[in-house]
Order: structure tokens, then C-alpha cells, then sequence
């Protein structure tokens, strides 16, 4: 790790001595713009989206969808769906969280401080306060009421159980499974677009050709995120699962970033993204539970003291691909140079953590996401080279973005 770290040094001072440094901290807000490009263009079909309204997020394209195909029980593609669909996210922060707050728990927080004080006099004071929109209010308060229940009572139809263990998706023998033990109740939601016939045609189509993404960098501004829903004056983006290129030889050494990316990173630097046959874009739905569209349809209601998704983004579609690889060309002989060192460094440990481009290799993440850094290939032409990274495991669909609509 002091090799590492020292030649990390020795190099970010000669760039910097001589004018040519780009630290991580701009070169991936140039990166992650151009790929917020790819992933728009997917998600829109190149429709302009609505400033305000619609907002684009980015994620590693490693991070595991929704599993799903028909050797998935229906209760564990329900429990990524849940996981995914009832986040929120931020407006005005493109970088997707996939831990966001539920949208579901405040208002199951609200419905049962309504329940336990719904008695004739709250009644009278909502007739008061709504006036002609009381029976308005009490409409929506009863499907919550009446359709839903809270999430841990079964109500088939406006319910959906969840399987939240491990579960590992075997493709082979390929059999229809289902799991009933440790079954949970969560609101229902859908994903649209035959979800689980794409998963099927992704697994079983062996002949499928794969699709090639090819985005450069040139003139990307890394600062302007306008055009995806956010601000035009973005100045950081993500934590270290976000670097570029990132290295730790062990679970208690500090990890290294890669800071010295050349002034020509935009001209220089390419990447292309494949996957087998095309990514799809799937459709968010919710069940009845969901009566947040309330406050659009009738905007004069009384605001509550806090409003808990104010500057929040419930997502609307997702952008998923399978198997999906990387290539990251690097046209520049100095920069390849001291890339190429950086991660053979790093290979030396056995129990290494390495993160290119947002994806994981080595110690640590989750077994779906993580994948062994011998996998990285190399091309080297003395001049330039070529970072590759193979086709994802199979039976794992993997996120590459989402559009959200602001709340």
C-alpha cells in the first residue's frame, strides 16, 4: 500500500509540475455527465424532459435491478422492486441513492396518527380547516383505510409479499420456483414492459449479439446537469464507490484515488458500454395504496407543517441491461502509462479492493456486485491502451439509470 500511495504522490506532482493534471474530483464529474447522456437518451428515446418535473439518475453499472425470469420466485423480484420503486431521491442531486427514504413510511406514519386520533372532533376540525375539500380528504384517508391496511397485513390484490433474505437466482436446471417462508407484505408496485419476459429472452437467447455504446468525453461539461433535470453548477458527485479509479491492498489500509488524469482526460479518454441485446426501459407502477397524486389534483389543500417529500423524486422508469461490460480506451501514452501502473500495483494483493469506473473488484461489496480483479484485461499498443472489463455474472439484471418525476 506505501508504493501505492507514494507512487500516487511522486506522480501527482509531476503533473502538477508541469501543467497537465486533472484530479478525480473533475475528471468524474466529466465522466458520469457523459454517461448521464447515454443513460438520457435511453430513458427518453431523445425527448427533451421537463424542467422541474423530470430528473435523470446515474448509478454504477454494476449495481443489481430487479431480479427477475421465471426461475425467480415472484416474492424476491417483489423485493428489489420495493427496494428500487419506494426510494426517494433528491432533486437536484444526479447521483442515485439506492438506500433513499421511503416514500411509503411517512405516509403509513401519518394514516395511524389519523387512526388513533380519529375520533368526532378531529372530524369537525378537518371540516373546518378543508371546508369543501373535507370529503376529499376523508375519500383518500379511507383507501388507505379500506384497500391497503398497513404493510404487514396480507390483502391480495393491493399487497404484494416480499423475500427479504439472500436468494441466489439458478438459472440451471431452469424451474419455476417459489418461497414461502419468511414472507413479508409491502405495498404493491409493478414494472411494467413484460419484465419478466425480457429476463427470460436475456437468460435463455444464447445467440442474442451484444450492443455496443461507444460515448466520448469531448465537450461535456461536467459542471452542468441541466439538461437531466439538476443544476448547471455541480461541484462534486458521489463518494468513493464514484472515483474513477480507486485501490486499497487491504480491509484496513486507506483507499487510494487515482488523481492524475491528464488535462486532455475529454479528448483522450473514451469508454464504451455493452451488454447483451439492448438495454431496456421499464415502467414503474404502484397499487391503489399510492394516492400521493392527491396534493397535484387538488393543490389548495392545506399543506402539513412538514412536508417529508418536498425536494423529493419518486422514481418513474428504469433503464436495466444484462451482462453488461466496459471498455475504457485511453489515447494518451502518459496517462495509460500510469493507469496500467496504478492497478497492476494494486493486483499485487490478494485481498486488494479496486474500483474502476464504479465497479467493484476484489473484498467487499455484495456477491452480486462483486467480481475478481484477475477478470481485468489489458490491451496495450506501447502508445495507448484499453481498460476491459467482461459481461457481468449471468442471472443478474443490472440498473444503468432511472427517471424520476419530482413530488
Amino acid at each position: 500500500m506505501k508504493n501505492l500511495h507514494q507512487s500516487s504522490i511522486l506522480l501527482a506532482i509531476f503533473n502538477l509540475t508541469n501543467g497537465q493534471a486533472l484530479p478525480d474530483a473533475e475528471a468524474r464529474l466529466i465522466a458520469w455527465r457523459a454517461y448521464g447522456n447515454f443513460v438520457t437518451d435511453m430513458l427518453t428515446a431523445g425527448q427533451p424532459i421537463v424542467p422541474g418535473k423530470d430528473s435523470i439518475y446515474v448509478n454504477p453499472p454494476n449495481q443489481a435491478a430487479v431480479r427477475g425470469g421465471s426461475p425467480c420466485p415472484q416474492s424476491v423480484t417483489n423485493f428489489d422492486l420495493f427496494s428500487l420503486a419506494d426510494g426517494l431521491q433528491t432533486a437536484g442531486e444526479p447521483l442515485m441513492d439506492p438506500n433513499g427514504a421511503s416514500y411509503h413510511d411517512p405516509l403509513l406514519t401519518a394514516y395511524n396518527r389519523q387512526v388513533q386520533t380519529a375520533d368526532s372532533a378531529l372530524q369537525q376540525y378537518e371540516i373546518a380547516v378543508f371546508g369543501p375539500q373535507y370529503r376529499t380528504v376523508v375519500t383518500q384517508r379511507n383507501k388507505i383505510d379500506n384497500q391497503a391496511r398497513d404493510e404487514l397485513m396480507p390483502e391480495p390484490g393491493y399487497n404484494m409479499p416480499v423475500y427479504p433474505s439472500p436468494y441466489s437466482v439458478a438459472l440451471s436446471p431452469w424451474a419455476q420456483h417459489e418461497l414461502s417462508d419468511g414472507i413479508l407484505y409491502k405495498p404493491s408496485y409493478t414494472l411494467g414492459n413484460a419484465f419478466e419476459e425480457s429476463c427470460d429472452a436475456w437468460f435463455n437467447n444464447t445467440s442474442t449479439a451484444r450492443s455496443k455504446y461507444t460515448f466520448s468525453m469531448k465537450s461535456v461539461n461536467g459542471h452542468d446537469w441541466s439538461s437531466l433535470g439538476h443544476t448547471t453548477s455541480m461541484t462534486k458527485f458521489g463518494g468513493s464507490a464514484f472515483c474513477l479509479l480507486s485501490a486499497s491492498k487491504t480491509a484496513t489500509t486507506d483507499t487510494t484515488v487515482f488523481d492524475s488524469w491528464s488535462k486532455g482526460f475529454s479528448e483522450n479518454v473514451s469508454l464504451e458500454i455493452s451488454m447483451k441485446g439492448t438495454p431496456l426501459v421499464f415502467s414503474i407502477g404502484a397499487g391503489y395504496w399510492d394516492v400521493g397524486g392527491v396534493r397535484g389534483t387538488y393543490p389548495h389543500l392545506l399543506s402539513h407543517h412538514t412536508d417529508t417529500l418536498a425536494s423529493r423524486v419518486r422514481l418513474s422508469k428504469l433503464l436495466i441491461g444484462y451482462e453488461v461490460g466496459l471498455k475504457i480506451t485511453i489515447n494518451e501514452t502518459s496517462t495509460w502509462s500510469s493507469v496500467y501502473n496504478f492497478l497492476q500495483d494494486a493486483k499485487k494483493s490478494s485481498s486488494a479492493s479496486v474500483n474502476i469506473w464504479g465497479i467493484h473488484f476484489g473484498a467487499g461489496g455484495t456477491k452480486e456486485t462483486r467480481r475478481n480483479i484477475s477478470e481485468v484485461q489489458f490491451v496495450n499498443d506501447g502508445v495507448s491502451g484499453q481498460i476491459v472489463i467482461p459481461p457481468s455474472q449471468p442471472g443478474v439484471t443490472y440498473l444503468l439509470g432511472a427517471l424520476g418525476k419530482v413530488l
